[in-house]
Formats: C-alpha cells, structure tokens, sequence
C-alpha cells in the first residue's frame, strides 16, 4: 500500500529543515564566530575596563570599612578590612578570570582556517540532507545509532570539518516513507524555530554584528571604551591618594 504525501507535507518539511538549518548555524557558526570577533576587537579594553571597575569598587569599599573603624574609634586594621575586601569580591574575581579565559580562546581560535565560499556552500548542503533525514523533530522514530550519527554530524558542521562530514554523510539512512497526520505538528515546530532563531537575533553576540561590520562604530566604541579606563584611572588614583592620607 503506496501513501500519498501532500505538497503541503514536503513544502512544510522542507520549510523546517531550513529553519533548523538557520537555527543551527546561528548557534554553532555565525554566533561563536561574531562572539570571537567581538572579543578579538574589543575584548581586551572590555577586560581592562571590568578590572577597574572592580578595582576602583574596591576603593571606596576600603575607604567606607577604615571611616567605619575610625567612627567607631577603632585601632585601623588593614590586614582584616583586605580580608573582608578579598571575601566580598571574590565572586568579581572570578568574573574577570572567566573573561580573560573567554579572551585567550578566542586568540588562540583566530588563526582557524575558514572554509570557502563553496565549501561553505556544500557544508550547509549536507547538512540540510541530514537533517532531514536525521533531525528528531522530523524523525520520532530514529534509532539510538541515528541519534548517535546526528549527534556526531552536528558537532562536525559545527567545526566547519567539511570532510568529516563528508564522510559522515555516508551512513545516513534514506528515510522515504513520511505522514500527512504530522503536519500539525510540523506547523508547530516551524513556530518554535522562528521563534528561537528572532529571540538568538535579539541577544548577545548576534545584537552586535551590524557593530562590527562598520569601520567608524567600531572606532568610536574603542574611543569610548578608551575613554572610560582613563576616566577609572583617574578615579582610583584619587582613592588611592585618600586612603594614603589617613
């Protein structure tokens, strides 16, 4: 017994692969991809800057435990107020370590070799093949070894490894048989998609990519950014120079 598939059926399915497709390439290439060039551009400065940010809070906490102390008609304790001091940011600490790990991978990622235009074409090609034919959300019945190939088909497309995938491509099953009862369903995934890919679009890193792509914004920015470690510097000298007068 032959099942009729309706053009409504494939044109829904093929309309939710290219969303997955969008999808996935927003979360495994385009995003990682603008978030490194965003680091490579402003992460250092943003570095510096959230250091002294920290720092200068830092300062004036100092200066606001010594006025403490010297209300209370205390003996100073420096030793005890730097305890404090390394209790209350320690959380801020670990912030800029996080940040400076996130700077260094992206250095050291930058010398990646790109794929080109037509390998990058044929990349989102097989990849579109196996999700159609791999993808849960098209295929609720796939077996622990297809699920376990997805996961691997993913993670290649991901690392832009044309030949992996290349290779991968070899043991995906040719699915035929589909059901017109599933396009409710599909309706509802292609929502969702939507959906997920307008939200990715809002947010960090992809809310910075028209950033990036102009000259003179990037210049000010950078301006800005130079503009405000100074303006910290001078702030904490003055802290500094405060807290040395008691």
């Amino acid at each position: 017994m032959s099942i009729i598939i309706s053009p409504e059926f494939k044109k829904l399915k093929n309309r939710l692969s290219d969303l997955i497709l969008i999808h996935h390439e927003l979360l495994l290439q385009i995003c990682p991809n603008i978030e490194r060039e965003y680091l490579l551009k402003f992460g250092s400065l943003e570095y510096e800057l959230y250091k002294k940010d920290v720092k200068l809070s830092m300062l004036k906490r100092k200066l606001q435990l010594i006025q403490i102390q010297i209300n209370t008609k205390e003996e100073i304790d420096i030793e005890l107020i730097d305890e404090i001091l390394e209790e209350e940011f320690f959380k801020y600490k670990e912030n800029i370590k996080k940040h400076m790990d996130e700077l260094n991978g992206a250095m050291e990622e930058q010398h990646i070799c790109l794929l080109s235009k037509k390998d990058t074409k044929r990349l989102k090609l097989i990849y579109k093949q196996c999700v159609l034919k791999l993808h849960p959300d098209l295929n609720p019945n796939l077996s622990n070894r297809e699920k376990d190939l997805f996961i691997q088909i993913t993670e290649a497309f991901k690392n832009g490894n044309l030949n992996a995938l290349e290779s991968l491509y070899y043991f995906v099953p040719n699915k035929k048989v589909e059901f017109e009862s599933e396009i409710e369903r599909l309706q509802e995934l292609i929502e969702c998609e939507e959906k997920e890919i307008a939200e990715i679009k809002e947010k960090y890193p992809y809310n910075k990519k028209e950033l990036l792509l102009d000259d003179n914004e990037i210049y000010e920015y950078e301006v800005m950014l130079n503009n405000l470690i100074t303006q910290f510097d001078d702030d904490i000298q003055r802290c500094m120079d405060e807290i040395d007068l008691i």
